[in-house]
């Protein structure tokens, strides 16, 4: 069990000023029971002599208080005479709950056995029954009540619906049957108890659904959702209080935010899982959640409810009983809600929805450069990190130690460096495709990609679309625009010509994977199937930090055709649909197509970039003809590269089969070189698979 402080300058043991109260306040209610006793008996009880004192000590400490039970020997709590009530946790229940002078006395009175077991025989002397040794609903009464009238009157205070019983304040003992209900034992609950002492308490039931958030010292939330909450959270009314239902990705840090605004204001933040609170008996769950509203409005806490959603669909009987619950003054409460989940609505009780806001470009570097440990690099380029990869508060600490032990595992005696926390941040935002997509790491370079000088400039601004977006968008575009803000690509051309691996180079210049995705997997013949695995596929990459990469992308996104069945609506639905992911994705997207007239006309304004690949011109054939060898593979010096270059209109792709090919053939004679037989025959080899003419060498 947690018995830690969250804030410990509000929440200290030995806070004599705040202690202090309750002590004094313990003491008159003492006095009040022993003077009652003796009124009662007139006469002392052997059995209690060292517990009880005598009438005439009762009356002297009624007019001259010693700010603390008799009872109390310690000296460090020795308290002043003169106390003052403010700003004690005491007064604090006492305000937030509405308590009146009676059901303060009330919460003191079944406090007393917490503190001293000896009045649990005190209790049975005065109600004259040896099994009453808790104070009954009738000794509050006898005890703080003057009149019958008032006694009538004070009897509400015990009743489901006061604050006492209905808010769970006083745990009564309904299992034996007794004469009158006034009979009915009572004790303060163990977490009122606990609380009055400072200590951060949760029951073992409790501990299973719910845990308290502890903040970071100066822990950092969006300004925006600050002044979003503001009027729902944090002013200082006692009003009954909206629902706030704070929607975003799981991913979010929203618990994280709220709990750190929460911490600026002094105030803890209780995080419960409210779908495991399921149970086949709905007074029992109700009771639980009543458990939980009393901590969260005895400490003037923020509730955070996770699964809302979910909890209410598998339990719809019991909305309208949680929202009665949930009409409380100084009650905080805020519903995480998923985007994909169905939106519930309390009733009875307002609600306010607010989307996560997401961290700026500016603050998502300012974040990352604040966090930086200090024996790192100075050229670690923050900027750059916080456009390509997706993080929040609550993560990057983590990312940032996992940096660190690849560091070692890189050299232990070198700073944390740029490629240290890429690679940490590359595989946190990893996501799984399973069968949709695979995964690439790239390995060629701009060095490695032949291409015309016009394909190699269009190429070189994707790269700077990609590396100023967030920028310029920040600059006042995206409210200029407010949609269709994403980057995409179309690269077009016969087989061969570069296309994916343009792609490959892209993401490796961005530093992230290419996610290519399995379009065998994605189509299926199930009207809606294609559309659900497309929105999986972008889902999934809008967590990820790769490139998308849509390979033969007229297979999936033909022409929209006029509608004569279900199939044709359904087909063109899946081309609505990605049109409007593909203007919304925050990453970029590429898609290639070996023919361009059979993509939907609606694509070509769509696509930030359209690039044609064209088959290499003479000179750029010799050159892949040059560098397509590896450094370990000799090549004969009668192997003429120029009239290769000439000889035969082939892509790279081609040029690349020739060159692995005649390898082998090199290799199965054991010959050192390949020559310009091996060159000869690979080359027809690979002529005759795409139907074209030899050429004859002369």
């Amino acid at each position: 069990m947690n018995t830690a402080p969250i804030f410990p300058h509000l929440f200290q043991q030995n806070n004599d000023s705040d202690l202090a109260f309750l002590l004094s306040q313990l003491e008159r209610i003492d006095l009040t029971l022993q003077y009652h006793f003796h009124c009662l008996t007139g006469q002392q009880d052997e059995r209690l002599d060292e517990f009880l004192l005598s009438e005439d000590d009762i009356i002297a400490r009624l007019d001259n208080p010693m700010g603390k039970p008799h009872w109390l020997n310690d000296d460090y709590l020795a308290i002043p005479q003169t106390v003052t009530p403010v700003a004690s946790r005491l007064t604090d229940l006492i305000e937030r709950f509405e308590l009146t002078d009676f059901e303060r006395d009330v919460l003191l009175l079944g406090l007393l056995p917490h503190f001293d077991s000896r009045y649990s025989q005190l209790f049975a002397l005065i109600q004259g029954e040896q099994q009453a040794r808790l104070p009954s609903f009738a000794l509050a009464l006898a005890l703080f009540c003057r009149s019958m009238s008032e006694k009538q009157a004070q009897q509400a205070s015990f009743l489901h619906r006061s604050p006492l019983i209905g808010c769970q304040l006083l745990s009564i003992d309904n299992r034996q049957k007794r004469l009158s209900w006034l009979h009915t034992p009572f004790i303060t609950d163990n977490s009122v108890y606990h609380f009055l002492l400072g200590h951060h308490h949760l029951t073992p039931d409790l501990e299973y659904y719910s845990e308290w958030l502890t903040p970071e010292e100066n822990g950092y939330f969006p300004i925006q959702l600050r002044q979003l909450l503001n009027n729902a959270l944090l002013s200082g009314h006692n009003d009954i209080r909206s629902i706030v239902l704070l929607k975003g990705n799981a991913g979010s840090a929203r618990a994280y935010s709220v709990a750190n605004i929460m911490a600026s204001e002094e105030r803890q933040t209780l995080m419960v899982d409210i779908a495991k609170l399921a149970d086949n008996d709905d007074d029992a769950l109700l009771s639980r959640i009543k458990h939980i509203l009393r901590e969260i409005r005895m400490r003037g806490a923020c509730l955070l409810l996770r699964n809302f959603c979910l909890f209410a669909e598998q339990n719809k009987q019991l909305l309208e009983p949680l929202s009665t619950l949930l009409q409380q003054p100084e009650l905080r409460v805020v519903c995480l809600i998923e985007p994909s989940s169905p939106m519930v609505w309390p009733r009875k009780l307002s609600a306010l929805l607010i989307e996560m806001p997401a961290l700026t470009p500016k603050e998502k570097t300012n974040l990352l450069t604040t966090q930086l440990p200090g024996h790192c690099a100075n050229n670690i380029d923050a900027i750059s990190l916080s456009q390509r990869y997706t993080f929040n508060p609550e993560t990057l600490p983590l990312i940032l130690q996992e940096a660190q032990l690849y560091q070692q595992q890189r050299n232990p005696l070198d700073t944390l460096q740029q490629c240290d926390i890429h690679k940490a941040l590359n595989l946190r935002a990893q996501q799984n495709f399973g069968q949709l997509a695979q995964r690439i790491t790239p390995q060629r370079s701009m060095e490695d990609l032949l291409v015309s000088d016009d394909i190699a400039q269009q190429i070189q601004e994707i790269l700077t679309a990609i590396k100023y977006r967030e920028h310029v968008l920040a600059e006042g575009f995206k409210d200029k625009i407010g949609y269709g803000t994403g980057i995409s690509a179309l690269f077009y051309g016969d087989s061969g010509t570069g296309k994916t691996m343009a792609a490959e180079v892209i993401a490796n210049c961005i530093g992230v994977d290419l996610i290519k995705v399995d379009l065998s997997t994605v189509v299926n013949k199930y009207v809606g199937e294609t559309e659900k695995n497309l929105s999986r596929i972008f889902d999934l990459a809008e967590q990820d930090a790769g490139v998308l990469f849509f390979d033969e992308a007229d297979a999936l996104f033909g022409k929209r055709s006029e509608t004569k069945d279900a199939q044709d609506r359904h087909a063109n639905i899946e081309v609505s649909y990605l049109l409007q992911r593909l203007e919304n994705y925050p990453g970029l997207v590429i898609l290639s197509t070996n023919h361009r007239s059979h993509l939907d006309n609606a694509f070509n304004r769509r696509f930030t970039f359209i690039t044609r690949f064209t088959y290499p011109d003479e000179v750029l054939r010799k050159k892949m003809w040059q560098s397509i060898w590896p450094e370990n593979i000799n090549v004969s010096q009668d192997v003429d590269f120029d009239k290769l270059a000439q000889r035969a209109g082939i892509t790279g792709a081609n040029i690349r089969n020739i060159a692995l090919l005649s390898s082998l053939f090199a290799a199965e004679n054991n010959q050192k070189e390949v020559n310009n037989n091996h060159i000869e025959t690979a080359l027809s080899r690979e002529l005759d698979k795409v139907g074209r003419l030899t050429f004859s060498n002369s």
